[in-house]
Formats: C-alpha cells, structure tokens, sequence
C-alpha cells in the first residue's frame, strides 16, 4: 500500500504561525538596532556642535573689561563669553564660527548657551571667586542629546 504523506490544512497554517512569529520577532530586535544606531549618531553629531561651540565661548574672556560688549547681539561679533548667553542657533542655520554652514547633517540641531556667574569660596584660599558657568546644550526634535559645561573665569 502506497501512502502519500503532505501536509495538511492544520500543519500547513501552523508552520505559517510560527514563521510569522519568528519574522516578527527578528523584525523587531532589527527596528531596536536601527533606533539605538540613528540615537548613537545623533548624539556624536550633537557632541561636535556642543564641543565646537563650547570651545568657541570659552576663547574669549569672561567679561568685556572695556565694556563693549553690551548690546551686541550677533554672535560673530561677541566679544566676551557673556555675550553668548541666552544665544541659540539651528535648526537649518548653523554656521562655524568662520560663517561657513556644517553640513546637512548637522542641520537638524538646535544649540544653547548659558553663561551664569557663580561664587566659589575654596576651603583654606580666603578667597572668593566668580567664575562664569558657561553651558551648552544640543537638542534634536526636541530631545536634548548632550549638556556640556566649562567655566570660564580669565577676564
């Protein structure tokens, strides 16, 4: 006797399950490492603007001893780390400081600064300091990515 084996109706639509399940499964561990991955890019992308923009704040002196400073309000012309408080620039116009835009890339970012004076009082000095807080922070779609902080104390 001669028996045929196929599958069945049942069998054929539980193999149909299971692949089902493993596909979504895998498709789903590959969206998680596609998600981390654009937030480990964005975050290095956000960490050069922070850094560049950091390192240019802090350049300059604290203060404008000649007292220049007060009321010039664009940033190529700042002339002391204040000046830069409460500046912000992006998304779609961030330049470096030469007044050449950063790539496409970097184009979504906002950037921050905050420049806040702070005293410090060094246990043992005798001495109380007022050094400028400057903070830069780089946000994407809302999302603050990085917060970078450096004082700034020569004048």
């Amino acid at each position: 006797m001669i028996h045929n084996r196929a599958f069945t109706a049942f069998e054929a639509l539980l193999a149909t399950a299971i692949l089902a399940l493993i596909t979504a499964s895998v498709s789903s561990a590959l969206m998680a490492g596609r998600m981390q991955s654009k937030l480990a890019r964005d975050t290095m992308h956000a960490s050069m603007l922070a850094h560049a923009l950091l390192d240019e704040v802090t350049r300059l002196p604290a203060t404008d001893s000649a007292g220049g400073g007060a009321g010039t309000r664009t940033r190529f012309t700042f002339t002391c780390a204040s000046d830069y408080n409460d500046y912000r620039d992006g998304p779609g116009n961030i330049q470096d400081l030469a007044q050449n835009p950063y790539p496409a890339a970097y184009q979504p970012y906002t950037r921050s600064v905050s420049v806040i004076q702070q005293t410090y009082s060094p246990t043992g000095w005798g001495v109380s300091l007022r050094p400028y807080l400057v903070t830069v922070t780089v946000s994407r779609d809302g999302q603050q990515l990085i917060s970078l902080q450096r004082t700034a104390c020569h004048e």
